[in-house]
């Protein structure tokens, strides 16, 4: 069964007030503009205005946890989405890499209190990250959007 993705419906108040934070590597620029494309796509639809969406690169995945969490102590954005690739190669640092940015960027969601979608892809090869990269409604930006969104939605019915 295919995940449902582009389509959700939020029922978030006000989203047109809603500040989103995209943090992405200049790594596999191409690959990493589709993903915050679709992204971005997924945010326009719910609702949140183009303006109220602010993009900050990173040289790369190891240093983007570092400004996530610049954003998130900012206290201006109600989510952040990470974009990153790490591909596999002949060594262990794949391994550290992706294992390290996964559990800060974890830390960082839990320690600041804010929505972080991950979606720093450690594959085996670029093929791999093209898949989750296509133009088309599998794309992994829509489902960093939907994750975020989805997760400001439910918070807000906690805070109620």
């Amino acid at each position: 069964m295919l995940k449902k993705q582009a389509s959700q419906n939020f029922n978030i108040l006000f989203p047109e007030k809603l500040k989103i934070a995209i943090v992405r590597t200049n790594y596999y620029v191409d690959l990493i503009d589709n993903l915050e494309i679709y992204a971005r796509k997924t945010l326009f639809t719910a609702g949140i205005s183009e303006t109220n969406i602010e993009t900050f690169t990173a040289p790369g995945s190891w240093e983007v946890p570092l400004l996530v969490q610049a954003v998130a102590e900012s206290k201006k954005f109600d989510a952040i989405i990470a974009f990153g690739i790490i591909i596999k190669g002949e060594t262990y640092h794949f391994d550290m890499i992706a294992n390290e940015v996964a559990q800060a960027l974890m830390q960082i969601s839990l320690d600041y209190s804010i929505p972080v979608g991950f979606e720093v892809l450690a594959v085996f090869d670029k093929k791999h990250a093209e898949i989750r990269a296509e133009k088309n409604e599998h794309n992994k930006g829509i489902e960093a959007a939907n994750a975020v969104l989805q997760t400001i939605q439910s918070l807000k019915k906690i805070s109620k």
